[in-house]
């Protein structure tokens, strides 16, 4: 499906990408940009979720730098409630990347305890939020006093300092 891009996130494989550390995977666009948020401009025969007008955000193999990216429905996600493009434009990297290692791969359950270290970056936000959510307790690690309250506050059970 074609989207029309409003917003495009920049984060650590799009740094990668660019000084030539994280190749884009095989038939993938060139121009940078893995993560989106736009609305659909055009959907293929294929495409069964979504439709022209829909707000989305996705996950892309490259391309997003643009003002239009073709995306994969199974890499799309609907722009939550409340927020606007440049807000949505940053979850589909932490959202899909925690549930198929997490949740999917990793298959957490509810009342299961999962340890996250480096609880305060982008995944590990995530992490926290997708692991609660399903009913797991969650033991969180950061740097220091502040990252600690942080990961307290976004729902760990229990959190401390990295050693």
């Amino acid at each position: 499906m074609l989207i029309k891009v409003r917003a495009a996130g920049v984060n650590r494989p799009d740094v990668f990408q660019r000084v030539g550390l994280y190749p884009p995977p095989p038939g993938a666009s060139k121009t940078l940009g893995l993560e989106v948020s736009g609305e659909i401009a055009a959907v293929g025969t294929a495409v069964s979720r979504w439709k022209v007008g829909d707000r989305v955000a996705a996950l892309l193999g490259g391309g997003g730098y643009a003002e239009y990216a073709i995306a994969d429905q199974g890499l799309t996600l609907p722009v939550p409630r409340g927020l606007d493009f440049l807000q949505a434009c940053s979850l589909p990297e932490a959202a899909l990347t925690v549930y198929a290692n997490v949740i999917e791969h990793g298959m957490l359950k509810r009342n299961e305890t999962f340890m996250i270290h480096g609880a305060t970056s982008g995944i590990g936000v995530m992490a926290i939020q997708m692991a609660k959510a399903i009913g797991a307790r969650v033991i969180a690690t950061g740097r220091g006093p502040r990252k600690v309250i942080q990961a307290l506050s976004l729902g760990a059970d229990i959190a401390g300092r990295d050693c």
